[in-house]
């Protein structure tokens, strides 16, 4: 049995006592230890003794533990001195060691200022050989470089194509070597005397070899011509090898009897330019597969360059077949916009066709040939104004403007509310082709344009207010109603429904003054339409601040287009037009459609004014020639009494005035239920209140003035 290290646990676990960590723990409870201490003894064992044993033990065990504490107490005090004696020993190993480091510190430091002058020493050793190797490879040259100018002459004699190259190529990397040597000053312009020689021995044979697309061959003399870093000749010849067939694509549409793939042309150039840009696609995935087998090293950047300059020759021409093209729209019924819309696309279908075929080259050199597609559509999509006014002028001038003089009023009111939407439909139309065309950068071309046709189209609407008061308030009054008629008349209108319909031909605004109520729905929604045709314009100019972000920031496959092309150039009009706009748009008070806002609010105010003159003119016809009624012609009787002499009644013109007044409010109210003839509320309470107010009382007081039995002497009158 292997016993505990510490003596004193020996002993408490031969006494069996338990672990001194028992009594050690911070929870021990002597409650509980005593009662596991008594359900432990032997069951024979009395408790009064084994309680006995048990604190005899614990005292025993009380002893044994202090007296441990003191003899290790006494020998830790024994081992003070030695381990104090030992720590100084340690720290004075510590500071030799210290100083020992500094001494081999300062050695190092000695030795590396040595050793930086011998390093300093080596690198002036190195440059000088690096000039004497120099010095001797510059001599080694200039002697290779004047027997090569001795001997080319017989190379060239030769015919050796191939040696040709090599020496030249050779001839050019001697005189970078040699740079301004004397003896070879005039060397560089010898070479280029060889080299336009060479020029003009290769030329024709690689020119007949690209033609005949031998790879091999091709091959082998454009490495000659790169080899003495001729790119450009070897572009040069490959774009005038490539361009013949691609010019011949183009020139039959001129011609009229070739089609780009070979059949009949069509009549017209939009239905034309699809199958020629179909003949350059497929021509360019040819010339693509056949430069990276054998002009690896040239591929793609010659297609790149062929496209190009494919397109900057067939610039000027292009343009002009645009124009006749868009001349040619605008004699067919006014499908200009159309046509250039059409071949707007189909240049964009092809740009992006042509990024995909070119997928992996630089996003600046596909720009740059989407650029030159572009050009030609630029003069005409500057001229979108001037394309858009016809059409929209004419759009206009078709909508129905109804006749006051030959038209009934029912007519007059559905073709007026009818006509209201198909301008706001022209404009709506106008701004789609203005995306389609311009993608938007001549919204504000549009807003001009649009602004001028709809203040046309309200002053028309205007004068048609105009007619209907020349004919329903004449300038001569009639002399005085008879009020027999009145009443007859009023009976009738109150006796029909205000919201029958009027299209006998017989109704007449003077028969029926609540016809013209409607008026009032015509001018409401004539307003609400042109207002939300407006907020709908703002936004959309606002939005033109996207557009720009969008342009600048944009993808690969977004900036081919041609929108986005002609806002990234920074002094560009679109720019300038698009950024103008958006700053005035941002002020409160700007309105995309001045004119016609300020138009359509003088309709509104016309409309009013003539619905409650048409509704008021029985009232101020009745009231106007009251003074040459008879009653007051009539003498007055004899009486002895100051008294007035009046009828109590009042006169029949006077009854059909106030009946005419007070049954006007109830049947304008029964406007408010019909769904076809309803009209505002607000309108109607303002006619109620002026009627049932002073309206009349300047008439009524200018008529009765008149009446000098009443009024002479009087101030009330002037």
């Amino acid at each position: 049995m292997k016993l505990p290290a510490d003596p004193l646990q020996a002993k408490l676990n031969l006494s069996g006592m338990a672990d001194l960590d028992e009594f050690s723990a911070p929870k021990f409870e002597p409650k509980a230890w005593i009662n596991r201490t008594c359900t432990a003894r032997p069951s024979q064992e009395a408790l009064e003794r084994y309680l006995a044993e048990v604190e005899m033990r614990l005292h025993l065990t009380a002893e044994d533990v202090e007296a441990s504490l003191q003899a290790q107490s006494r020998d830790a005090l024994y081992r003070i001195p030695a381990a104090v004696q030992e720590l100084s020993h340690v720290k004075g190993d510590l500071l030799s060691l210290k100083q020992g480091v500094h001494k081999q510190l300062q050695r190092l430091k000695t030795n590396a200022a040595a050793a930086a002058n011998s390093v300093a020493l080596l690198k002036e050793v190195d440059k000088v050989k690096g000039r004497m190797e120099a010095a001797c490879s510059t001599l080694k040259e200039a002697t290779e470089l004047s027997q090569l100018f001795q001997s080319i002459e017989g190379v060239f004699a030769s015919g050796d194509m191939q040696k040709i190259a090599d020496m030249l190529a050779t001839m050019r990397r001697s005189l970078k070597l040699v740079g301004n040597v004397p003896e070879f000053s005039g060397g560089m312009e010898k070479l280029q005397g060889l080299e336009e020689r060479f020029l003009g021995l290769i030329e024709p044979k690689l020119a007949a070899a690209l033609s005949q697309k031998n790879g091999e061959r091709v091959q082998q003399l454009s490495g000659m011509l790169l080899g003495i870093q001729c790119y450009g000749t070897v572009e040069k010849l490959y774009n005038t090898a490539r361009m013949t067939p691609l010019q011949a694509a183009w020139d039959g549409f001129d011609r009229g009897g070739q089609h780009p793939g070979g059949l009949a042309p069509p009549q017209d150039f939009p239905s034309w330019l699809p199958d020629f840009f179909e003949v350059i696609l497929a021509a360019t995935n040819s010339e693509l597969r056949w430069c990276a087998s054998v002009l690896p090293d040239l591929h793609p950047q010659l297609v790149l360059h062929l496209l190009l300059a494919l397109f900057n020759k067939i610039s000027k021409s292009f343009r002009s077949r645009l124009i006749s093209a868009c001349a040619q729209g605008m004699q067919h019924h006014g499908q200009v916009l159309s046509v250039l819309v059409s071949l707007k696309d189909t240049a964009e279908s092809f740009t992006r066709e042509l990024q995909h075929n070119l997928a992996g080259v630089d996003a600046a050199e596909l720009q740059q040939i989407a650029a030159a597609v572009y050009v030609p559509f630029e003069s005409q999509v500057s001229r979108y104004g001037e394309l858009q006014q016809p059409l929209i002028s004419s759009q206009m001038s078709a909508i129905p403007v109804p006749d006051a003089h030959q038209d009934e009023i029912d007519t007059i009111l559905s073709v007026m509310q009818l006509s209201a939407a198909q301008a706001v439909q022209v404009v709506q139309e106008a701004q789609q082709w203005c995306y389609s065309v311009t993608g938007g950068t001549h919204l504000p071309t549009l807003l001009h344009l649009s602004d001028e046709a709809l203040s046309h189209y309200v002053t028309s609407l205007q004068g048609v207010v105009a007619s209907l008061r020349s004919l329903a308030l004449k300038a001569e009054a009639p002399s005085a109603l008879d009020s027999r008629r009145l009443s007859r008349e009023l009976s009738e209108l109150g006796a029909s429904d205000p919201g029958r319909d009027s299209t006998s031909g017989e109704a007449t605004i003077m028969e029926d003054p609540t016809l013209v109520v409607g008026l009032l729905n015509i001018a409401g929604a004539l307003s609400a339409q042109l207002a939300a045709l407006e907020s709908s314009l703002h936004t959309a100019v606002l939005n033109l601040t996207d557009l720009i972000d969008q342009a600048i920031g944009s993808s690969q496959s977004q900036a081919l287009t041609m929108v986005a092309l002609r806002l990234q150039q920074p002094q560009g009009k679109a720019v300038q037009m698009v950024q103008a706009v958006v700053q005035q748009a941002v002020a409160q008070d700007w309105r995309p459609l001045p004119q016609t806002m300020r138009k359509a609010a003088t309709f509104q105010d016309s409309v009013d004014a003539l619905v409650f003159d048409v509704l008021m003119d029985k009232v101020k016809a009745q009231l106007t020639d009251t003074h040459t009624l008879p009653v007051w012609a009539a003498q007055e009787p004899e009486s002895n009494l100051s008294l007035p002499s009046f009828n109590a009644y009042p006169q029949l013109s006077v009854t059909a005035a106030g009946e005419y007044l007070m049954m006007l409010p109830q049947m304008l109210e029964s406007l408010l239920t019909d769904s076809e003839e309803g009209v505002d509320t607000e309108w109607l309470d303002k006619v109620v209140h002026l009627v049932l107010g002073d309206c009349d009382t300047e008439t009524l007081l200018r008529s009765h003035c008149r009446i000098q039995r009443l009024y002479t002497g009087s101030t009330l009158c002037p």
